[in-house]
């Protein structure tokens, strides 16, 4: 019973080589992806269909969008601070000066 062949003689590399052949085959990525069981990825869910976001009312669902653009959410949020701060400003008076 012999280890090595005949007219072969004992290499520290080979018998490195061979031994960790299996073991740096794989990457460490692998490695790791394989010891994770395969139902730790079931509760990752993937949407179906293409999300669409709708901008709603926020104060009433049903009806239509608040704004129609920036400059209008600005203003009305402008109002609205207004009437939280009482600031008593008649909506005839601009808020704006002219130089």
């Amino acid at each position: 019973m012999s280890i090595f062949k005949k007219d072969e003689r004992y290499d520290y590399v080979k018998d490195m080589r061979d031994c960790y052949k299996d073991s740096l085959s794989k990457s460490t990525e692998a490695k790791i992806f394989e010891t994770i069981p395969d139902h730790f990825f079931w509760d990752i869910k993937k949407p179906q269909r293409k999300s669409v976001i709708i901008p709603k009312n926020r104060y009433n669902p049903f009806r239509g969008r608040e704004y129609k653009n920036f400059f209008e959410m600005r203003d009305n949020e402008a109002y609205i601070d207004g009437q939280h701060q009482k600031e008593n400003r008649n909506d005839a008076v601009s808020s704006y000066r002219r130089y």
